[in-house]
């Protein structure tokens, strides 16, 4: 266990959590409030929120092989097949990727055709994937804690 968590774990937990301040853990700052500090128009501040949510979703990928690569890993330290475990989390996750969906659509309709559609939608994707990331990061911790 001790290998796993070093060699495979640890780093992977590290980088996530390294990165986490600058993404996720003030998700309103980095999904919302940096474009609006950082654009002067509508259209520039939606260009942001969608570079934002492309490169929430780019994390959140990542994030999501790491989790695979461990489970694996774990697995076999355990002497057992990763198969359930690994289909099940491709069920979790396609489960997940659907709810993230309809929740963003819903959150873009709440701007009622006014400006901001398109923009809320962006930034609910953003918000969305990080937390998963940092959920993943959780599951991480808790296979190693066995």
């Amino acid at each position: 266990m001790r290998a796993f968590f070093s060699g495979v774990l640890l780093p992977f937990l590290a980088c996530l959590i390294a990165t986490i301040p600058a993404q996720a853990a003030d998700v309103e700052t980095t999904c919302y409030t940096e474009c609006e500090a950082q654009t002067s128009s509508n259209p520039e501040y939606k260009a942001c929120l969608s570079q934002k949510a492309s490169a929430a979703d780019a994390f959140l990928n990542e994030a999501y092989g790491i989790l695979k690569s461990a489970v694996r890993r774990h697995a076999a330290e355990m002497g057992q097949s990763p198969r359930y475990a690994l289909q099940s989390l491709k069920e979790a996750q396609q489960k997940w990727i659907a709810y993230r969906d309809v929740n963003c659509r819903f959150e873009d309709q709440l701007a009622f055709g006014g400006t901001s559609i398109g923009g809320n939608h962006a930034a609910c994707l953003c918000a969305l994937s990080l937390e998963r990331a940092v959920d993943f990061a959780r599951v991480g911790r808790q296979l190693l804690s066995e």
